[in-house]
């Protein structure tokens, strides 16, 4: 998934998470960590795979289950001992969401393929890229537009689709978390 398309997603799962455990909407502050921690996979493997080789595919260290694992529990330790449970709650769904929504995207692949790419070093999964982190992520957008412009939704676009059309209704629901806390931030500025 895109940056943007696992913040969606992060916020989805948390949003959702909080409506059945805590029966009220997330507030921003663990919305932003959520979102952050959705994209903290792609900030650690694909430019250590793409341009410094240090992995030889985007799904290594930072996708793998067992690293989600072991930064979850440290992210809910820190965040208990700062009185804090729910923003490692955030994070520890944010982080794992991030894996969900790249299994959901290769599922078109079939499921076993989905559930590789989280289980690295136990599977390793060939090359995928060879043209530097800015070309790699300059030939992906290229694709990604040209699906876009051209109208090609495959079975990943109507996924995404309907992700967000989900997530802009919930987030509409819960009361414009995170752009609600701005407005208030403004207006006591203003004042």
């Amino acid at each position: 998934m895109w940056p943007w398309e696992s913040a969606i997603f992060a916020y989805l799962c948390y949003s959702a998470f909080v409506h059945v455990r805590h029966h009220e909407p997330p507030g921003g502050t663990a919305i932003v960590v959520a979102a952050v921690a959705s994209v903290v996979p792609d900030l650690i493997d694909k430019p250590l795979s793409w341009q410094y080789g240090v992995f030889q595919n985007g799904y290594a260290f930072g996708h793998s289950l067992f690293t989600s694992i072991l930064v979850i529990a440290a992210a809910h330790a820190l965040a208990r001992r700062t009185t804090r449970p729910r923003l490692g709650l955030a994070f520890g769904i944010g982080f794992l969401s991030h894996n969900v929504g790249d299994a959901l995207e290769h599922m078109n692949e079939g499921i076993r393929y989905g559930i590789e790419h989280m289980l690295w070093p136990v599977v390793v999964l060939p090359p995928d890229h060879d043209a530097g982190f800015t070309g790699t992520v300059g030939q992906l957008l290229a694709e990604y537009r040209a699906h876009l412009v051209h109208h090609d939704f495959t079975s990943y676009f109507v996924l995404v689709g309907a992700i967000s059309a989900c997530t802009l209704l919930l987030w509409a629901y819960d009361g414009f978390p995170v752009l609600r806390e701005l407005v208030v931030t403004v207006r006591r500025a203003v004042r």
